[in-house]
């Protein structure tokens, strides 16, 4: 029997986590915290009398672990339609030709929505394939989500009203039954799924389709929530899952860049997706980086440029040069690299602003670019900077450590502290967030603290396998990325102590 939950309830859950990992959850997103909380209740049957027990757990010292095993179900609820337009349109644009290849092949074009949440994303892809030309048994398409809550409702398909105000009227009357203050989607549309389901992504048994390998996977703004390792296997896991030639869709803020190989990174009609690959290839996880070799050796792959445009094809004498085509985010930041190499920090600095400035907010440029403003002392700008790459993803655990470490430079100890707490919450292995933890501490004269913190970031390096270095977005030059440089710090200042 589900017990119900209260507004105030789903407050204090709130708060709880604003308070220890910057994660702001408004009263609008209630509903989905909702979902996520009944989610967890149900999966430790008897264990807690109800919400109230529970929060009681999450408040205490011994309820770390179990924030962590809650997290996912609340961020898993975060979606809408047609979310991050430029992928649909890219989506779009490879449809006809994945169709044409697959009729000839006797076989569907296949598609898996890994992190459907409450079905947003898979029914805005039925719909992309639909007006693509696709009629039902063209297409397999599965949705998969780790919260059931989330995927019972994405099964059924009816939204609020105010879920869809952003959808076009055309596409709502094409492929949705509005009936009053709920919106159903039309069976027609329906028939293009091949179902619904519980998956965890963090789990050795991935859905295949009936023949082959999938086309098309997207699983966006999810594995940004992952630590490196778990990210690795689940990228593993993917390129092995898609089919030779099928087209990896993930969040704009993820990169594979310096974390994983085996992908090539195409521009579909405006946007940036990963591609296995035609030829044999073998996925690789980023190996480790010896101390000697610098960060700027880490390059992305080329990138290659598809508008799939019948103008793209023109050629001959007297046929139009095509403009230059736009660089990735990718290829700016290995520019801006390049730049400081040579030291020209004020340079990569004026390239970065005008990306943000031209293509929008992107992780790693935000990371790097308020690095660099520390760098060149505009204490200011680079508060801005990093509290705008909060906004922009909140669970992200270098953007809370990076920060901490510019406020800890700036004298405040407490707050520095805090985003610390935010980023070892997030990631416990991280060495470099508890060396300055304890700097932090020992700035504050909380020598027992300090000490804590120190001894933590030796046994975090202990715990990564042996030359492990750590892997975050964006740049910084003037931070080793060898863990054991911290962990021998740590043990200097253990001995001072």
């Amino acid at each position: 029997m589900r017990r119900a939950v209260s507004t105030e309830q789903l407050a204090d859950l709130a708060a709880i986590l604003k308070e220890r990992i910057g994660l702001n959850i408004k009263p609008e997103g209630y509903t989905a915290l909702k979902l996520a909380l009944a989610a967890r209740l149900e999966q430790l049957p008897g264990r807690y009398r109800g919400a109230a027990s529970y929060l009681e757990i999450l408040r205490s010292e011994a309820g770390e672990e179990e924030l962590r095993r809650l997290l996912p179900l609340v961020t898993v609820g975060k979606t809408s339609f047609f979310r991050d337009e430029r992928q649909f349109t890219a989506l779009a644009a490879l449809l006809p030709d994945l169709l044409t290849r697959a009729r000839a092949e006797g076989r569907p074009v296949s598609i898996w929505s890994a992190g459907c949440a409450t079905g947003e994303e898979v029914y805005s892809i039925a719909i992309t394939a639909a007006d693509a030309g696709a009629r039902p048994g063209e297409i397999e398409l599965l949705g998969t989500d780790v919260n059931p809550e989330a995927v019972a409702a994405a099964a059924r398909g009816a939204f609020d009203a105010r879920r869809v105000r952003e959808v076009r009227p055309s596409v709502l009357e094409r492929h949705f039954e509005v009936g009053g203050d709920v919106v159903r989607v039309r069976s027609d549309l329906r028939r293009l799924l091949a179902g619904v389901r519980t998956h965890n992504l963090v789990s050795n048994i991935y859905p295949r389709p009936d023949r082959g390998g999938w086309d098309l996977i997207f699983c966006r703004n999810v594995i940004i929530y992952f630590d490196t390792p778990t990210t690795q296997e689940v990228l593993t896991r993917f390129h092995s899952a898609l089919t030779p030639g099928g087209y990896l869709f993930l969040g704009y803020s993820e990169s594979l860049f310096r974390i994983f190989e085996g992908f090539e990174l195409d521009e579909v009609a405006g946007a940036f997706v990963y591609r296995r690959p035609e030829g044999p290839s073998r996925p690789r996880a980023v190996a480790p980086l010896t101390p000697q070799v610098a960060a700027y050796r880490w390059a992305p792959r080329p990138v290659r440029h598809l508008p799939l445009s019948a103008a793209a094809s023109a050629s001959g004498p007297g046929a139009p040069v095509p403009p230059a085509p736009p660089m990735s985010p990718q290829e700016v930041l290995e520019g801006a690299v390049g730049l400081f190499s040579e030291g020209r920090f004020g340079a990569a600095r004026d390239l970065l602003e005008r990306l943000l400035a031209q293509s929008g907010e992107h992780l790693a440029v935000r990371l790097t670019l308020a690095n660099l403003y520390g760098i060149l002392r505009q204490a200011d700008r680079a508060r801005e900077s990093y509290q705008a790459a909060l906004a922009l993803e909140p669970l992200s655990a270098e953007a809370h450590l990076f920060y901490g470490i510019h406020l800890l430079a700036e004298g405040d100890t407490e707050m520095a502290a805090l985003e610390l707490s935010r980023a070892l919450f997030l990631d416990p292995d991280l060495c470099l967030a508890h060396y300055y933890l304890g700097r932090c501490r020992e700035a504050q004269r909380d020598l027992h603290r300090a000490r804590l913190g120190y001894k933590n970031a030796v046994e975090a390096h202990a715990r990564r396998p042996e030359g492990q270095r750590q892997v975050f977005l964006g740049y910084y030059p003037d931070m080793p990325e060898d863990g054991a440089a911290f962990a021998r710090a740590a043990e200097y200042a253990l001995a001072a102590l």
